[in-house]
């Protein structure tokens, strides 16, 4: 069940979650020509929920409130009023007939937008109005999300579809987002609590409940539930969705990207409210389109509906809609009511495509708000943002009606037991097995997992073509301890590799305790980057571009990880290596007093590690055996020190390693955001090349960020360095501006790599009379003179591919031994990015 969890997590981190049965409409407004009116308002007569008209007079109205009637008003036109279905869709389209009177001559003077005062009145009281300027506040939430499928074709029903999938025909609802029908394919909920704090800093949810149709394990999805896009703050200069920073209409320098128009004041239940609209000025970078009301005497944002204007250059989601609505808690202090997101995710962005594509709506309800109050102990204590509480514990359907700020519908209520159904189809257990598959990279039987598929077939000049065949166990078979092995053979070689390993979960919350043990004996390539495709992955094999240099390695290790609170790990582990000398990367003895060069067969490495690992605030999925950072808005760190036990393989060295690592992610709108990652290290004492810092090469057409493009695997080695790898992402804030380019939506990234680092003279095996235990390969050597290199990048090419163009501009001339170094790479990488 946790593959199962987590294929519907992927779906979910896409924004989703929860359409309740309420009352919707959308339509369109145009005069009595069909001329389209922008900016009408289209509101339900006696509440506040409204919206304006965009360019093409479209309007999209949601609301629970018991409404019955849609009211439209423009400036020049007859008002407009049309009864509306409870509880139900509706399409109404609206033809605005203009009004007949005539005016005297109109004089217009300059003078200062009247909407200014206000919004320059709410950001002098940001701190006072903002709920995360509070001292302290905890409140009771409630999140229910949901996940449809639309463009659900009438071919779909075809005699197998009915035989495996013909009850859930009854669930198919409209949406008022995309005016198109839907299938409801996910329902979870939440209740939690949310506590803030200035002093100590904390800001936290703790989940006491949760529940996911078709999902028995909902522990991984309810990590997730206080970290999806919901709770957004309209007073913040930047709202994070989806990972893209758009740009707030209340931020200090909103009107670098807005206009803003007064549109009216409002006495809505004694008190008065502005009510403004705004518009982006350009598409260049990420911003909305909308309307907010600001409360007259306190100048807080009473509600917003905020929506993703047509063009931008947004990826995979066609319609975005945020909505945030506050109250008064007290005499003093606003806090949020409710919140919500929905959204429309599809590959075409064209209004006419048929794909079907995905609608979720992810909808916070917060009740119980308390300003001022002293956090209880335990929760201060905790350790990670997102704590989930009781999760061995089942609620039932009473528990879950008594915490629901609002009833289900019939409809709502029967998508649990439709979903829990369809995953009893003999088809969809077919699907499932196929995209599972794809995801995680084993065919998963129901204790054993066959692959991974992507190392099944391989080749290279070492070993010729190789075929692979592995497995490892699943969840369903221990959620404590994973066994994994595999075999494989070279055509070329003839010699037959493999590997086993066993990992064992020592703690049973949710921090890691966790000891792994491996051994192998196989091929691999000493001085990959960290991100580089795996050792014999199919992809290595076709877009090598010829620089193969791998080794056969013996390998035993293991190493136990002790996560001792959110963010602060160590590790201490073991390893046992020989490496192989071979014909692309011999071993020749350093000092010899013979005339003809000795060749060794091997090295061997003994060694214990210790390290750690901080993080502040960093976001984690975790699963029943692995864990994946989701990033941190702070620097993270890590350093590792190794110890070279002598001769406990024969001729092992003794040596000392320390190594560094920080990574750094700062957002930098409205110009994108960078990516840094800073190493450094130094061994101390005498060891072969192999031992040594291989500085990070690229033997692939594939771009790694975290490798040299231009150069070459042992290339260079040091036994003290630092390296700086730069990118900075533009988002298309440049090419967003050029005329022609702008509908490619492209966008545009700088890179800049660099690295120096020194030998001793008893490790530098490239010197003539050296005193390493090894000579280097040829063209190896120092990189005394730093290493750099540079060039820029163009990513969202189909909204899918990213090509590099890089320039090496050091260590450019033609070698001694006559090597010529490559000086210019183009690299070619996948991203799914928003």
């Amino acid at each position: 069940m946790r593959k199962r969890a987590y294929i519907l997590l992927l779906l979910l981190c896409v924004g989703l979650s929860a359409m309740a049965q309420s009352t919707r409409v959308r339509g369109r407004v145009t005069d009595v020509e069909g001329n389209p009116l922008a900016y009408a308002s289209v509101v339900f007569k006696g509440t506040m929920v409204g919206m304006f008209t965009d360019e093409e007079g479209s309007y999209s109205l949601e609301t629970r409130e018991a409404v019955d009637t849609l009211q439209v008003l423009m400036l020049g036109y007859q008002t407009e009023e049309r009864v509306v279905k409870r509880a139900a869709f509706t399409e109404l389209n609206f033809q605005m007939k203009a009004n007949d009177f005539a005016i005297d001559q109109v004089v217009v003077t300059p003078g200062e937008n009247p909407a200014f005062p206000i919004l320059d009145a709410v950001i002098a009281r940001k701190k006072r109005n903002n709920p995360d300027h509070y001292e302290s506040y905890s409140t009771e939430t409630y999140t229910k999300m949901e996940l449809g499928l639309t463009n659900i074709k009438e071919a779909f029903r075809n005699k197998r579809m009915q035989r495996n999938f013909g009850f859930i025909f009854e669930y198919v609802d409209t949406s008022a987002l995309t005016g198109r029908r839907y299938l409801p394919a996910m329902i979870s909920e939440t209740r939690a609590d949310y506590y803030h704090s200035l002093s100590p800093s904390v800001d936290r949810e703790v989940i006491r409940a949760n529940r996911v149709s078709g999902v028995e394990d909902t522990f991984s999805i309810a990590q997730f539930t206080g970290q999806m896009p919901g709770n957004v703050n309209f007073y913040d200069n930047f709202i994070d969705i989806f990972n893209v920073r758009f740009a707030s209409p209340l931020a200090d320098g909103g009107r670098m990207f807005y206009n803003y128009f007064l549109i009216d004041s409002l006495d809505i239940e004694g008190r008065k409210s502005y009510k403004i609209r705004f518009h982006p000025k350009g598409l260049s970078t990420p911003v909305l389109d909308g309307e907010m009301h600001i409360d007259a005497e306190s100048y807080a944002l009473k509600n917003v509906t905020a929506r993703l204007p047509r063009k931008s250059n947004i990826n995979w989601i066609k319609h975005l809609v945020l909505e945030n609505v506050n109250t008064m808690v007290d005499s003093i202090h606003w806090m949020r009511a409710r919140d919500r997101v929905q959204a429309e995710f599809t590959i075409s962005m064209r209004d006419s495509s048929k794909l079907t594509s995905f609608i979720g709506t992810r909808e916070v309800a917060y009740s119980n708000t308390r300003v001022g109050v002293e956090l209880p102990h335990e929760v201060v204590r905790m350790d990670n943002n997102v704590v989930v509480k009781s999760s061995e514990e089942v609620h039932d359907d009473s528990y879950w009606n008594e915490v629901r700020p609002y009833a289900l519908s019939e409809r709502e209520q029967g998508i649990y037991h439709m979903v829990d159904s369809i995953q009893q189809a003999p088809l969809y257990r077919n699907i499932y097995t196929i995209i599972n598959t794809i995801v995680v990279g084993h065919y998963n039987t129901k204790y054993i997992g066959i692959g991974p598929y992507y190392k099944m077939a391989s080749f290279n000049d070492l070993e010729g073509f190789r075929p692979q065949l592995g497995g490892r166990t699943t969840a369903a078979f221990s959620r404590r301890v994973r066994f994994s092995a595999y075999g494989a053979y070279g055509t070329k070689d003839e010699r037959w590799k493999g590997g086993g390993g066993v990992e064992l979960m020592l703690g049973k919350g949710q921090l890691t305790r966790k000891l792994t043990a491996k051994g192998s004996h196989d091929v691999m390539q000493l001085g990959a980057g960290a991100n580089a495709l795996t050792d014999n992955n199919i992809l290595s094999s076709i877009f090598s571009r010829g620089d193969q240099r791998l080794s056969m390695v013996d390998r035993g290790e293991f190493q136990y990880e002790h996560e001792w609170r959110h963010g602060l790990s160590t590790f201490v582990g073991g390893q046992l290596r020989r490496i192989y000398s071979n014909r692309y990367v011999p071993m020749v003895e350093g000092v010899s007093s013979l005339e003809e060069p000795l060749f060794r067969e091997y090295v061997h490495d003994a060694s214990l590690s210790l390290g750690m690992r901080f993080s502040i605030n960093e976001k984690i999925y975790r699963s029943a055996f692995d864990k994946r950072s989701l990033g941190s808005i702070y620097p993270i760190f890590t350093v590792s020190g190794t110890m070279g036990l002598k001769n406990l393989l024969p001729d092992s060295p003794e040596y000392y390693r320390l190594e560094g690592t920080l990574f750094y992610r700062p957002e930098l709108p409205p110009m994108g955001h960078s990516e840094i990652l800073v190493q450094a290290g130094q061994i101390w004492g005498d060891v072969p090349y192999p031992l040594l810092k291989l500085h990070e090469g690229n033997g692939t057409y594939f771009y790694d960020p975290y490798a040299f493009s231009c150069m070459d695997y042992y290339e260079f080695a040091s036994d003290r360095w630092v390296a700086l790898f730069f990118e900075h992402h533009f988002g298309g804030a440049l090419l967003g501006k050029i005329p022609l380019l702008k509908r490619l939506k492209l966008r545009e990234v700088a890179v800049a790599k660099c690295v120096w680092g020194t030998l001793s003279e008893r490790n530098d095996g490239s010197l003539a009379t050296t005193e390493a235990s090894l000579r280097f390969p040829p063209s190896m050597s120092s990189v005394s003179k730093p290493y750099f290199e540079a060039g820029f990048g163009i990513e969202n090419i189909f909204r899918l591919v990213r090509v590099d163009f890089v320039w090496r501009l050091s260590h450019r001339d033609v070698r001694p031994d006559g090597h010529k170094p490559q000086n210019f790479a183009i690299n070619a990488s996948l991203h799914f990015d928003f």
